[in-house]
């Protein structure tokens, strides 16, 4: 492996910045006191003293610093910096080039677009049934991606309790079907242990099931039904990715 440098003029540039403001409260003081001292002859000396002190612990800084950018590091990004640094030609190029690459792997990242994909689509579908209010719209795809992902805002955002509370869970019975049709079994058991509070079926008006709500006794069944969820034993994201790119011609 070549052997790193570390460029002078980095260790310079860093010294002077040590000196100004990493330590800052030694360099203000001893400026304040020189100042002073041109006309008393103590408060130069004591500047003077300070500004000693500054700058040797700014060089110290700046050694420890050096040896640290010289070092075997396990971290491979670090690494990577130490690199750039290294590198023949101007380095200040070369860390801005390192940073650009280091934007462009984020930015490629499967997951990041998997994430962002999910996102927009969700909020491409929520638009055009008008967030539930015109949930006719939809086709049955769209439909249950639509009903996994209020489920999971909801819970995320509050609980269990919340998604029935809201005009959310005017589609509480289609739960277990949407989670099991994109392949989150777990989650499908989850949701089904939750809609057992009520008995039966989920009245879809919403007036009827807060007041129904009200009078059960299911907060900690709600509660567990929270903890287990939170586990995220199925990739959710993932999960409907997948069933949206298995059924792309129903997405507009």
């Amino acid at each position: 492996m070549k052997e790193r440098r570390y460029p002078f003029s980095l260790f310079l540039i860093g010294f002077i910045t040590n000196i100004l403001f990493h330590f800052f409260w030694l360099f203000v003081p001893s400026v304040i006191l020189l100042i002073v001292g041109i006309w008393v002859d103590w408060c130069l000396y004591a500047g003077l003293a300070l500004l000693g002190i500054d700058i040797i612990v700014s060089f110290v800084e700046q050694m420890k610093i050096r040896q640290a950018m010289l070092s075997d590091s396990d971290n491979e990004q670090f690494r990577k910096f130490q690199d750039a640094v290294s590198k023949d030609g101007n380095v200040f190029e070369n860390i801005r080039n390192l940073v650009e690459n280091a934007a462009e792997e984020y930015v490629d990242d499967e997951d990041i677009q998997r994430n962002n994909f999910v996102v927009n689509m969700c909020e491409t579908i929520c638009k055009k049934c008008e967030y539930g209010d015109d949930i006719e719209k939809l086709n049955e795809h769209e439909r249950v991606f639509y009903v996994t992902q209020i489920l999971e805002q909801e819970v995320n955002n509050g609980s269990f309790s919340q998604f029935f509370y809201n005009s959310s869970g005017d589609f509480s019975n289609e739960l277990v079907d949407a989670f099991t049709k994109i392949g989150a079994f777990k989650t499908a058991e989850i949701c089904k242990k939750a809609l057992a509070v009520f008995n039966g079926k989920v009245p879809t008006d919403r007036d009827e099931r807060e007041e129904l709500l009200d009078s059960l006794d299911c907060d900690n069944v709600l509660s567990e039904c929270d903890d287990e969820f939170y586990e995220y034993e199925d990739n959710l994201e993932e999960l409907n990715y997948t069933y949206i790119m298995e059924h792309h011609s129903f997405f507009e």
